[in-house]
């Protein structure tokens, strides 16, 4: 039964959510303050000056899985440029640091919260921000396929000239 509910929960993040890209918001990000699953508190307002991308994702989401591979590799060839990435799950702290150390995510993972998935819209996963450098949300990417690849290297590259 529990095989059931998750599959149809999957199904329906992928006819509601996760299947295309949104237009990024008219102002800037939902500022917040999180913790790291090493416990280290992460504010979004502190990164303004820097490209950030917020990915929030889960480990059981096969896209999620998939895209996170580049996004690790985004993260060490641009963050000696200034790119910053959070990911953000409501997983449990252990799955999430099992999944990291197992995966060999570079960049920081936050302990999320259901007000900030419901502040950010976040209907379906992957949702990924692309935040400039003074705070604005310039896209804002729902799903996930290796055809974004260069998208979002292009629009990455872009953002850290500006």
């Amino acid at each position: 039964m529990h095989k059931r509910h998750l599959s149809l929960l999957l199904l329906l993040i992928v006819l509601f959510g996760a299947c295309g890209p949104k237009a990024g918001g008219k102002s800037g990000p939902v500022l917040f303050e999180l913790t790291s699953i090493d416990g280290d508190t992460y504010k979004l307002a502190d990164f303004k000056g820097s490209v950030v991308i917020v990915d929030f994702w889960a480990t059981w989401c096969p896209p999620c899985r998939n895209e996170i591979p580049h996004l690790v590799t985004l993260y060490n060839n641009n963050k000696d440029r200034g790119l910053i990435i959070l990911g953000i799950s409501l997983e449990d702290k252990g799955i999430l640091a099992g999944f990291r150390d197992q995966t060999q995510v570079t960049y920081p993972i936050l302990m999320g919260t259901n007000e900030i998935f419901k502040a950010y819209n976040v209907t379906g996963i992957p949702h990924t921000l692309f935040i400039d450098k003074k705070g604005k949300v310039r896209k804002t990417q729902v799903g996930y396929s290796p055809e974004l690849v260069p998208v979002f290297e292009a629009l990455i590259d872009s953002l850290l000239k500006e």
